[in-house]
């Protein structure tokens, strides 16, 4: 037994990753699944006859397709993605000249959209995004202990980018956009709720998910499981990062009254990477020094949680600009849910550059990310690190998020899929639903079938049938739950 653990240990040790472009032709299947389905919607042909063959589609675009994307067609992303845009494309086209008296659907809203009052509301595009992610990490987290999937999108040693790499930062992404929603909410109450009550809640949440991690390190010891100590070290886990960073945050609250949330970010981002490149001695610690001591021993784990904090922060300020119905005053850098003209105040040129719709929020944020980012990347002596979470890593999260969201958004543009239109994919839907939840079963499930079989030495075909099963699983319990209206909270 413990040569098998040592066998899975060394298939996802010393690994040096891909390209950045090769990540993004990868990934970007779930773009095209989405913009798949959205054709399919619009066609006037009846291509879902029954629920089943509705669901069914849905499978086939938001799961396999995913899963094909990192394991069969690793090699050629792009064909799969003309293999699954070009007959939905074809069904529309179709659908549209044999069916061309339709009348059009377009509206006219936006004289009434600014007279509206705020409030928040669901986007197909943040779903849609956030659905996707979960489900190709959740194929991910199992995928990478099997032949099939290629070792360089598995998680690298130290310097270098992988797909899931990627993943651990854009899942830590996503969960900072959702958590604005909160914030927003505060701000329309009249009560608001008091500093000690917020820490509270936080730390009522991050709880659940410390237990969950403390749970998580209690097997991988007690199991004889494998484990990949240059992670996050010898007892951290990606939970327990998930659990301090709620309330952490929770306690610079009150200087964001002051200090814009991006601000907050670039600052830790800067002083944590001034700490890293002062002196060769911080490096040479980090990579070299003996496990000592609970700081020595989890020090990728404690170090790496600042530029996780980091990413968090950019998606709290990715929210305020994404969430609500409407552009409110400064939103591109702050929570308000305030019109651009208060009372009889004259807008300056500032509160018009900066109160914005989320396209429009995300073009700037997302240029400004790309030039910051490929400056940084020239000039900056180290590549990118997931393990030490570095600033070349934390541009490179945040730069994939925004382009990626900005795709979405621009994808429900022009299928005039938003507001009273809301529509997505129920695979998608459910998996955002319960997202933690399901990431938390979709673990499970891979410790499961770590412990049933040799993953190491599945044939391809084995592989997929497994894969393939654990996929229909995973989207069985999301589906039956979204279904029955439970959201689990975590």
């Amino acid at each position: 037994m413990s040569d098998l653990k040592q066998r899975k240990e060394n298939f996802v040790t010393g690994l040096n990753g891909g390209s950045i472009a090769e990540i993004n032709a990868v990934t970007s299947t779930a773009l095209i699944t989405y913009i798949s389905w959205n054709l399919l919607r619009n066609s006037t042909l009846t291509y879902t006859e029954t629920c089943n063959v509705q669901y069914m589609i849905d499978f086939v675009l938001n799961w396999v397709a995913l899963l094909l994307s990192i394991t069969v067609y690793a090699g050629d992303p792009y064909l799969l993605n003309m293999l699954i845009l070009l007959p939905c494309l074809f069904v529309f086209l179709y659908g549209k000249f044999t069916n061309s008296s339709k009348p059009s659907n377009k509206t006219h809203k936006k004289k009434k959209l600014l007279s509206q009052e705020f409030q928040l509301e669901k986007k197909p595009y943040i779903t849609a995004y956030r659905g996707g992610m979960l489900i190709l990490t959740a194929i991910a987290i199992l995928a990478v202990d099997f032949p099939i999937f290629p070792r360089r999108f598995a998680k690298v040693e130290t310097w270098g980018t992988s797909l899931m790499d990627l993943g651990v930062g854009s899942f830590v992404f996503s969960n900072g956009i959702v958590s604005s929603r909160t914030l927003l909410k505060n701000l329309s109450l009249k009560n608001k709720p008091s500093f000690v009550r917020n820490v509270f809640n936080a730390l009522k949440s991050g709880g659940t998910l410390l237990f969950l991690g403390l749970m998580r390190l209690f097997f991988v010891k007690n199991l004889d499981y494998q484990e990949h100590v240059t992670e996050y070290g010898v007892h951290w886990n990606f939970f327990i990062t998930l659990a301090l960073l709620p309330p952490t945050l929770t306690l610079i609250d009150p200087l964001t009254k002051i200090i814009p949330r991006f601000s907050i970010a670039i600052i830790i981002s800067c002083v944590y990477e001034w700490l890293l490149l002062k002196d060769d001695r911080t490096l040479n610690f980090l990579i070299l020094a003996n496990r000592n001591g609970f700081f020595s021993a989890n020090r990728e784990g404690i170090l790496s949680f600042l530029g996780y904090c980091s990413i968090f922060l950019w998606g709290q300020n990715t929210g305020f600009y994404l969430l609500g119905n409407k552009p409110t005053l400064n939103n591109l850098y702050k929570p308000s849910t305030d019109d651009l003209v208060v009372s009889s105040k004259k807008p300056s040129t500032w509160d018009h550059w900066t109160s914005v719709t989320p396209l429009t929020g995300l073009c700037i944020w997302g240029t400004v990310s790309i030039v910051v980012s490929q400056l940084v990347f020239q000039y900056h002596p180290y590549n990118i690190s997931r393990r030490f979470a570095n600033l070349p890593y934390t541009l490179w999260v945040i730069t994939y998020n925004l382009l990626f969201l900005t795709g979405y958004c621009i994808t429900d543009k022009i299928f005039n899929n938003s507001g009273e239109n809301y529509k997505v994919a129920q695979s998608l839907e459910s998996m955002n639903s319960n997202g933690l939840f399901l990431f938390l079963l979709a673990n499970v499930s891979t410790g499961f079938v770590n412990m049933s079989m040799v993953t190491i030495d599945a044939s391809p075909i084995v592989s997929l049938f497994v894969l393939l099963a654990y996929c229909s699983f995973i989207a069985v319990v999301s589906n039956f739950l979204f279904r029955r209206r439970l959201f689990l909270k975590l």
